[in-house]
């Protein structure tokens, strides 16, 4: 999986059921927020650093997790 720049994303686990709200600058990916199944959304209020993008890619790729591009409105909604 190759991760855009200037991009949000919705990081599925595998293992269990929660997902993570990503954002990618240039070369960094940050946590925005965790959003668990039955439960609220846990929204960061600042931009957790979690690493280079290759970094990520290689994260990802290793554990096998589904991850999607999504737009600055459904992170909107996720977040309300």
């Amino acid at each position: 999986m190759i991760l855009k720049p200037y991009t949000y994303y919705k990081d599925y686990f595998s293992d269990i059921k929660e997902s993570n709200i990503i954002y990618t600058d240039a070369k960094m990916v940050y946590l925005i927020a965790l959003v668990r199944i039955n439960k609220p959304t846990i929204k960061l209020n600042k931009k957790l650093k979690w690493g280079s993008i290759k970094e990520w890619e290689m994260y990802i790729t290793r554990r096998n997790d589904k991850i999607e591009e999504i737009s600055k409105e459904d992170v909107f909604l996720e977040l309300l």
